[in-house]
């Protein structure tokens, strides 16, 4: 993984928070889509796993810092004393489709039978 990406004073957000309590290590594997983790709250010791081709990374996030974790990072967070943290979907971590309107047009249309019913468009 290339060198994680740290923003101060992100924009602020109403998402759900984490808590990571004193003394605590907390394992924090990304699902598909890129997250940026956000601290709200507290101190954090970010750390990233190596690999054979790149050492592992160590990241102090101040409350407001964030940071940049790709689809599939796994990571280790612990909280200097405590800390709070939210993970956020960037714009474009959402993969551009077909509308509601177009999948719901085709799901209609499939279940109708395409022979028996009049063709459907999405506006």
């Amino acid at each position: 993984m290339a060198s994680p990406m740290v923003m101060s004073n992100f924009q602020q957000s109403e998402a759900a928070s984490w808590t990571v309590a004193p003394g605590e290590a907390r394992p924090l594997e990304i699902g598909p889509g890129s997250r940026w983790l956000r601290v709200t709250e507290g101190r954090l010791w970010l750390t990233v796993p190596g690999t054979a081709d790149e050492p592992a990374q160590d990241v102090w996030l101040e409350r407001g810092d964030s940071v940049a974790l790709p689809a599939g990072a796994q990571a280790v967070l612990e909280a200097w004393p405590s800390a709070q943290f939210q993970l956020l979907v960037p714009p474009d971590a959402c993969k551009r489709g077909k509308s509601l309107a177009q999948r719901f047009s085709e799901q209609l249309s499939s279940r109708l039978g395409a022979s028996s019913s009049p063709a459907l468009h999405a506006a």
